[in-house]
């Protein structure tokens, strides 16, 4: 039994765009299950990077804490490329946000 109303498109043909779906808009990026799998390990790795410093810190030696820092803010950097994270303007949009 179809239940019409619990759907987006009632009334409309396949032409039409949806309310919400604008012409102009850029399609946005979608990451892949593997982007984000990967992304998720990457920042788990950072997270241990960062607990390890802590420990180094705590032990005396901040020459070796600072490089863990480093190599865990590199892994995040990765990670954040990974899944294209961002904020991506149109042309069209910049000019409606800055007027010359």
């Amino acid at each position: 039994m179809p239940l019409p109303f619990l759907t987006v498109d009632r009334g409309r043909t396949a032409a039409e765009p949806l309310p919400h779906e604008d012409e102009h808009r850029v399609p946005s990026h979608r990451p892949g299950p593997r982007q984000v799998g990967g992304a998720a390990l990457l920042l788990l790795l950072a997270a241990y990077l960062l607990f390890s410093a802590l420990i180094v810190v705590l032990a005396g030696s901040l020459m070796v804490a600072g490089v863990c820092v480093a190599v865990a803010a590199l892994v995040i950097t990765v990670a954040v490329r990974l899944v294209r994270a961002g904020i991506r303007l149109s042309p069209l949009e910049q000019e409606a946000d800055f007027p010359a």
